[in-house]
């Protein structure tokens, strides 16, 4: 039996799902932290926030990434303190912690694609993290924290034989063991990991770690003794069940309580048991199984008789390399060497019931499939009508099929929202503003595609928030205000699509000095007679900026044009309301999916086309007494008492030039409302389906055409055009008075 294996492949695999975790590990931290911030100290979330960096840090040095292991390290420590009650929750803390998370997402994206990162950035941050670790107001060397010659423990990948032979593990050092404390004076530690401690994806490596920290707190050395006997012979050895158990003798300055606390965290799921007497030096006749003198000559370790391991006081046991068997030489790692960029992976994570759903699904598929293959071969009089029975069942399979996919692509915008916390961080730290960014609606999902591509705009946005929106300290207390501004991000489902909000407590937008940005700049003519919502838009044109001077956040032309660009690239629309001295609120309506929606096909001016069945208030036939002409031009109708703008869908989009089809007495209306409420009656000459139709955009495949949205192929084969309904309600109110109407009158003929 021989094979090849492709080992740096199956490296790249499990570095991609370290990478994964990773990223859920910082938004467990940013929660956590978040929920210190607001006074939530309680054992658990300081635990949760422990636990995270405590993983990074983790699977970090199984990879060899040093600059992250050093890092999150010291950053561990520090939470410790906290965990112990040696450090206080306070604000200042909170934001010493805050700022090192943003440090550890750094150094995580410098491993994982080479970002760069800003060094001194780094040891400014461990620096302060040192100083909570030392209690005295001076930062430890970075020596004291972590030993000059550390080295990550390697992670060999080596393809096994078949004719596999046991290898020898040698946990010895080549230091002399410390001479044994008196027999009194030890304190007795003695565990037994559970199968679900190493699914959870805790390992005891990581126990005696922190035993080796307990016992180096006090200056002392502990030893390890590794209990084999429970483990059976190699051909029936099972690699999902826990077999092995520790002993460890630790000095008596060490205190039962932070024995306890390095297991607080793995307490439900390791037998545990912590003792004080007269117990002699450990047991040293567990002898680790033999290994072949080459293996052993080749791998530089040194025959091992016993599994005794020393915990000295400088070094913890995962600075010492632990070498099970010789591996090929290594790709260089990402955080010892040069920065290496590893292609990205896109991946998501799913609910397992979802993916049940859609097996489900597809099994049905199958045998109305097969049904319709039988069906086909028949020739007598009673299979058409089953086959037509059977293609609808298929078709409503198929639309099973697709939600339940959408499903699947469905996530939360929890990944993108928190993400924010940063950006507005940095914004403050470069304002010197202080601002509280609050989130609602993290749960809200949408397709993954969508989330992947709001963190640009957002981004932008919040940075205007802080920079532009809220005043300064000194502003905003002049104005009664409280010191601290404050942000809401809040993301929720409306009329079948995501409304994403962004409201500041701010001084509101200056119309009066955009309108002289906009007249200095060129934009608008310098008579120029603009509504409020005129006004309030400016901030979109390309190029306009009020920041008197260039910073790191505005000043340099890339105004808000950028996010209404990028907003309209995703099929959504931005509007803008703001009251002077209360806040400004941008709010964006985006599709809750870019593959496919339910549409309502109609025709209008000889053209079919596609309206947004979420837009779609009701329908009816039309009424001509119920038709307004107002004085400026354009007509209103009256329904049921409200008037709104009555539109010519042909005339509108320019595929008619005659009103051919508001004469007709058989044209139909469709009552359309956008995301604010705002309405308005479509007249098409015909309402000919309702089916769901895949979306193929229209700016990459051909230009921005004003009222169309998306493009889509029916199934005939013909382009269909998808209407933007909230498009054409902006427009036409832009130019008809909805006001009630003077005289009436009825339509032209």
């Amino acid at each position: 039996m021989s094979g090849d294996i492709d080992m740096n492949g199956d490296m790249d695999d499990i570095l991609q799902i370290f990478f994964q975790e990773c990223d859920e590990q910082l938004q467990e931290l940013e929660r956590g932290l978040s929920a210190l911030s607001d006074g939530e100290s309680g054992h658990e979330t300081i635990n949760a926030v422990f636990r995270a960096v405590h993983s990074i840090k983790g699977g970090a040095a199984s990879f060899g990434l040093e600059n992250l292991v050093r890092f999150a390290h010291v950053f561990e420590s520090s939470l410790d303190g906290l965990r112990s009650d040696r450090i206080s929750p306070t604000p200042e803390i909170i934001k010493t912690f805050l700022k090192a998370m943003d440090v550890l997402s750094d150094l995580v994206a410098e491993a994982r694609d080479g970002a760069s990162v800003d060094h001194g950035r780094v040891a400014e941050s461990q620096a302060e993290l040192e100083t909570l670790i030392n209690g005295d107001g001076a930062p430890k060397k970075t020596e004291d924290v972590i030993p000059a010659d550390f080295v990550p423990v390697p992670m060999d990948f080596v393809p096994v034989p078949v004719d596999f032979e046991p290898v020898a593990v040698d946990f010895s050092f080549d230091e002399e063991p410390a001479p044994a404390a008196p027999a009194a004076s030890h304190l007795v530690v003695t565990f037994r990991p559970h199968d679900a401690m190493y699914e959870r994806g805790d390992d005891a490596r990581n126990i005696l770690i922190g035993l080796a920290d307990a016992a180096s707190a006090y200056g002392g050395v502990g030893t390890v003794t590794c209990d084999v006997s429970a483990l059976p012979a190699f051909a029936s050895l099972d690699p999902e069940i826990s077999y092995l158990s520790w002993r460890v003798v630790l000095p008596s300055e060490v205190t039962e309580e932070s024995v306890r606390a390095v297991f607080d965290w793995v307490g439900d799921v390791c037998d545990l048991t912590v003792s004080r007497g007269d117990d002699q030096e450990p047991d040293q006749d567990e002898a680790a199984l033999p290994a072949p003198d080459a293996v052993a000559s080749d791998a530089g370790v040194p025959e091992a008789e016993d599994a005794a391991v020393l915990l000295p006081a400088s070094s913890p046991p995962q600075d010492t390399p632990v070498h099970v068997a010789p591996a090929p030489e290594a790709p260089p790692a990402a955080g010892a060497g040069g920065p290496v960029r590893r292609p990205e992976q896109a991946s998501i994570r799913v609910d397992l019931h979802r993916i049940d759903d859609l097996m489900d699904l597809v099994g049905e598929l199958v045998i109305a499939q097969a049904a319709i293959e039988s069906l086909s071969r028949r020739d007598d009089s009673s299979a058409m009508r089953e086959l037509v029975e059977s293609v609808t069942s298929m078709q409503s399979l198929t639309r099973d099929i697709q939600d339940a996919v959408m499903a699947v692509r469905a996530q939360p915008v929890r990944s993108v929202f928190q993400r924010m916390q940063r950006v507005v961080r940095e914004a403050c730290s470069m304002t010197d503003k202080d601002v509280v960014l609050t989130l609602e609606g993290e749960d809200t999902e949408v397709d993954r595609t969508l989330v992947e591509k709001l963190t640009d705009p957002l981004t932008h946005m919040l940075r205007n928030a802080v920079d532009h929106g809220i005043e300064k300290t000194e502003d905003r207390l002049a104005a009664g205000k409280s010191a601290t501004g404050h942000v809401l991000l809040s993301a929720a489902h409306r009329s079948g699509r995501i409304l994403i909000t962004i409201r500041d407590d701010g001084g509101g937008i200056n119309r009066e000095r955009v309108l002289a940005t906009a007249i200095s700049r060129g934009i608008v003519a310098p008579d120029a007679v603009l509504t409020d919502d005129e006004i309030n838009n400016l901030l979109f044109a390309p190029g306009f900026s009020t920041a008197a001077k260039v910073s790191d956040l505005s000043g340099r032309g890339v105004g808000m044009d950028v996010v209404k660009q990028a907003i309209l690239s995703l099929g959504g629309r931005i509007t803008i309301s703001s009251v002077r001295g209360e806040g400004t609120t941008f709010c964006l309506s985006l599709p809750l999916t870019l593959a496919v929606l339910d549409g309502m096909l109609v025709s209008a001016g000889d053209s079919m086309m596609v309206i947004p069945v979420s837009s779609v208030v009701e329908t009816m036939m039309i009424d001509h007494q119920d038709v307004y002409t107002l004085p400026g031009g354009g007509n209103v109708i009256s329904i049921r008492g409200s008037c709104m703008p009555l539109v010519p869908l042909g005339k509108e989009l320019g595929l008619s030039s005659a009103g051919s089809d508001e004469r007709s007495d058989e044209a139909v209306i469709l009552v359309v409302e956008n995301e604010s409420g705002a309405r308005a009656a479509l007249i098409v000459d015909k309402i000919h389906d309702q089916t769901q139709v895949v979306i193929k955009s229209m700016e990459k495949n051909y230009r921005q055409i004003p009222g169309v949205s998306a493009a889509t192929i029916l199934g005939d084969g013909s382009v269909s055009l998808i209407l933007d309904v909230p498009g054409l309600i902006a427009s036409v109110i832009g130019r008809i008075d909805t006001k009630p109407p003077g005289a009436r009158t009825g339509l032209a003929a």
